[in-house]
């Protein structure tokens, strides 16, 4: 079975995460960790509710293109303990509308949408260079971000991937959580 979330365009609605708006607090104390970056979204693990991922993403778009796969891929993935949306708009995409993410749900394994849990990922691209060299390094697909299930006024402008996805590895020994890689069509 897949796990899947949506995004509903409803920013107040309570959900498990969120994509756009502004960073979480967490990260006022970690400007040097995240400068030429802006914030994409904050997501509960679908393993444990008391955690919670967030992406940020490069200024740079041609930054993005030239580092997409691991070991140097350019987005940054940070693990943290609820927090609240700050009020710093210096690292906030302004064409990402701000929406929440609603629950995940066991679907088929066939079933993807914007956030999926799934014993696979859904390429873009089939080739094996994107993952070969993290399962070598103990690494297991966790989770994809998929650009394909945005919702028509999610976005002002381009699409943040180049109408891609994000591909999230989990060590399977310490639990680090990566983009190992990134891919657009």
């Amino acid at each position: 079975m897949n796990k899947v979330a949506n995004i509903n365009l409803d920013s107040s609605s309570a959900g498990i995460g969120r994509i756009g708006g502004n960073i979480p607090i967490c990260f006022l104390d970690k400007k040097k960790d995240i400068e030429g970056f802006k914030y994409y979204m904050t997501i509960q693990k679908p393993d444990n509710p008391n955690e919670y991922i967030s992406i940020l993403i490069p200024d740079s778009y041609d930054a993005m293109i030239a580092n997409n796969i691991y070991p140097n891929c350019s987005l940054k993935v940070f693990t943290h303990s609820f927090s609240d949306e700050s009020e710093n708009r210096s690292y906030t995409l302004e064409r990402l509308h701000r929406s929440s993410l609603m629950g995940y749900k066991e679907v088929e394994n066939e079933t993807f949408d914007f956030v999926t849990q799934a014993p696979i990922p859904q390429l873009i691209q089939d080739e094996d260079y994107y993952f070969k060299r993290l399962e070598e390094d103990g690494f297991a697909f966790y989770l994809q971000i998929d650009e394909d299930y945005y919702p028509e006024d999610l976005l002002s402008g381009d699409y943040i991937l180049g109408y891609g996805a994000i591909y999230l590895y989990k060590h399977n020994k310490t639990g680090n959580i990566i983009a190992g890689f990134w891919q657009y069509s």
